[in-house]
């Protein structure tokens, strides 16, 4: 590509891209377990303790395969691809930003709702089905800026498929804005909603996606 190309239109590899989002990944998905923490017992008592704090093992099973499967994704995603521009890096930039977010709303969660906050349940588990929310929708801009410019490709893929992928992420969008919406009437049940989504997301080999094809590797 030309020193005076327009801004955001040079290819670079993605080694450094990918490197760098591996870490980021890594980092979120291993914070989740530090707020997994011994609750306060009486002597004789710690199993009893340790079975009333179930919303902080399901909001961590939820976190760490709902990341897992980010990270499937983002690999699959990049598989695909030779060459990125700047655009597509900000939007990986805004996916890692959800990402790195994760720990805090599943400690919100497992703190709240394992406490019988109920009011609080509620705001705690909206807050992590918004950030759920937040990591679905760069993948639609995503796939269609490779639309516009399909050159970044590996032979064998095209505009036709971009624009058809691009549009596949919105059923994740939507299924994740209705689980945020149940966490207003119904934390708890919004909260096994999530761990059930992201589980399907992780076994899934075909069909819809929340964001992107997990079952194709390259």
């Amino acid at each position: 590509m030309a020193e005076n190309a327009p801004p955001g239109t040079a290819l670079s590899g993605t080694a450094r891209v990918e490197a760098f989002s591996d870490g980021v990944m890594a980092i979120a998905i291993t914070l989740l377990i530090l707020e997994i923490r011994v609750p306060p017992h009486e002597d004789g008592h710690l199993l009893e303790a340790l079975e009333q704090i179930w919303p902080s093992y399901v909001a961590y099973l939820a976190s760490f395969v709902l990341i897992g499967v980010i990270w499937m994704n983002h690999h699959t995603f990049f598989g695909r691809l030779r060459r990125i521009d700047n655009v597509l890096r900000w939007w990986n930039l805004v996916l890692l930003l959800g990402v790195s977010i994760v720990p805090f709303p599943t400690a919100v969660v497992a703190d709240n709702v394992a406490h019988g906050m109920r009011r609080d349940s509620a705001t705690a588990v909206t807050l992590y089905g918004i950030v759920g929310v937040l990591m679905t929708i760069p993948w639609a801009p995503m796939w269609w800026r490779l639309a516009k410019r399909p050159e970044m490709f590996r032979p064998g893929f095209d505009a036709a498929f971009a624009r058809h992928e691009g549009w596949r992420a919105w059923p994740g969008i939507v299924i994740y804005a209705v689980c945020t919406a149940i966490g207003f009437v119904q934390p708890v049940v919004a909260l096994v909603l999530f761990l059930l989504v992201a589980i399907f997301y992780g076994v899934s080999n075909q069909g819809w996606t929340a964001m992107g094809d997990v079952g194709v590797d390259e």
